[in-house]
């Protein structure tokens, strides 16, 4: 994973509607293979060549093609920049005070809960918990 990210949604003052703009490096993918359990995603590539890895799928995009992921969505999905210049994708998504975000190739889950932070010092024991301590 290698790239940037503007999230346009908060910056204007958005209390609902969420926009983050996410430019991805070639070579390189938006994030890592996700799903979310509340928040809905409308997925618009606006620049660029890339691959939207839908479960085992993989989906050629180009400019002007648009996804949803709704909650009830069981596939994970990511893209992966496969040109030469930068993806751009633009994503909408409902705002929660809860999300659950699921990771199935690292077997983690984030989770936000009534806008609350959980130390991490409070986090249940486990690798990931561990190699993040050590940040």
């Amino acid at each position: 994973m290698r790239g940037r990210m503007a999230d346009v949604g908060r910056t204007v003052g958005s209390q609902s509607i969420g926009l983050t703009i996410q430019t991805v490096a070639p070579g390189c993918r938006s994030s890592r293979r996700h799903r979310h359990v509340f928040r809905e995603e409308i997925l618009v590539v606006m620049q660029g060549a890339g691959t939207l890895l839908h479960g085992e799928q993989r989906i050629e995009v180009a400019p002007g093609d648009c996804f949803c992921y709704r909650p009830d969505d069981p596939e994970f999905h990511t893209f992966e920049n496969t040109g030469s210049e930068d993806l751009v994708i633009w994503a909408f998504g409902n705002r929660f005070a809860h999300e659950v975000c699921l990771y199935p190739d690292e077997g983690v889950a984030f989770v936000e809960g009534l806008g609350a932070e959980v130390p991490l010092a409070a986090a249940v024991p486990s690798e990931w918990t561990e190699e993040r301590r050590k940040r």
